[in-house]
């Protein structure tokens, strides 16, 4: 581990570091972890700082409603400045003490009951008017927080699995892993199996993402490509399909002239290769990961954003349907569909 890849760690967390940068210290991720641990750490310590990426909206007329109140604070202490006589200080304290002890001889029993430690009902009803306005603040912030690391920890993961699969492209033909139209290995998780087959995947762990149901699974495995190909019961070879590419989505290669291609690294800018698994019960098939407000997207130049929808705007190409509509391999070359665990590229194939 070098102690260049160290120093970059913030900026790698903060996104400030060039593709270059980012280059090298995902390298010594993925190849060291100690190094993981120490990011993880750092993560970890700057979670308090993740609740001031959250927008949120001020009450109506807050601005107009707090300088009116200080105003006629001010207002109200010129006032009473202006009819007090000037007195020096100690004078004041003085005369605040005697006036303190006249009025607990003149009045010997409490003018409210009293509870424990001399608190009154009255001082209950306040501190709990605080703890409760404290709580409104300080929950959502907490949840927010932990929201927010958690969208972290699922972009980490997306960009291992992107510096994994530009590895695995470099050694073939720079094609990434392909998933086959029929067989037993016919479907789009099958790209974790294969990066792990050829030694590219480093932990199981980084295909779970931190915000998705699989996240508390601590039986998870990835299976072997040799366990797919020897299983023979139909319903077990289903429940290895939908599991064994974990928490995310895959690109299902694209149609061309009538014959299946897979997806080759061409290191396009906006060319969706991996994302948030897709869910079939919510809207445009939005993810159900990150309690589906969108999804982290990993494109062919190893980018990793978050969006709020599969197709951002009316231009741009909807990464969970090809043109067609369909949860299918593209209609070309730069239809880009992520399917999830279980799909097929080709929906007419038949079962194994």
């Amino acid at each position: 581990m070098t102690e260049s890849a160290r120093e970059h760690l913030l900026g790698y967390l903060l996104g400030a570091l060039d593709d270059a940068e980012r280059d090298v210290v995902e390298e010594h991720l993925y190849r060291d972890a100690e190094l993981r641990w120490e990011l993880a750490l750092l993560r970890e310590g700057m979670k308090p700082l993740a609740a001031t990426r959250q927008d949120f909206s001020a009450p109506a007329n807050l601005a107009a409603r707090t300088c009116q109140f200080v105003a006629s604070h001010r207002q109200q202490m010129a006032a009473e400045t202006e009819t007090a006589p000037e007195q020096p200080a100690a004078a004041v304290i003085d005369q605040a003490e005697q006036s303190v002890s006249v009025r607990r001889e003149m009045s010997p029993e409490p003018e409210s009951p009293t509870l424990i430690g001399g608190w009154s009902w009255k001082d209950l009803a306040i501190a709990a008017a605080i703890i409760v306005a404290a709580s409104l603040l300080i929950i959502p912030a907490i949840h927010s927080s932990r929201a927010q690391a958690r969208m972290m920890a699922c972009q980490d993961n997306l960009r291992q699995l992107g510096l994994a699969l530009t590895q695995y492209s470099q050694h073939n033909h720079d094609f990434f892993p392909p998933v086959p139209s029929v067989g037993k290995l016919a479907a789009a998780g099958i790209y974790a199996p294969t990066l792990l087959g050829s030694n590219f995947l480093a932990d199981m762990r980084q295909i779970i993402c931190p915000d998705s149901s699989l996240a508390d699974n601590t039986e998870f495995e990835i299976p072997s490509l040799e366990k797919l190909q020897s299983t023979a019961d139909s319903r077990e070879l289903d429940r290895l399909h939908r599991s064994m590419g974990g928490s995310y989505g895959y690109c299902l290669g694209h149609m061309l002239h009538g014959c299946y291609h897979h997806t080759k690294n061409l290191r396009r800018k906006d060319f969706a290769v991996m994302a948030d698994a897709p869910s079939a019960h919510l809207p445009s098939y939005q993810s159900a990961n990150h309690g589906g407000s969108g999804q982290n997207v990993l494109y062919e130049d190893r980018r990793v954003q978050f969006v709020v929808s599969p197709k951002p705007n009316h231009q741009a190409d909807d990464f969970f349907v090809n043109d067609d509509g369909l949860v299918a391999a593209g209609t070309h070359r730069d239809d880009s569909v992520i399917g999830p665990s279980a799909a097929r590229p080709i929906a007419s194939a038949s079962n194994p």
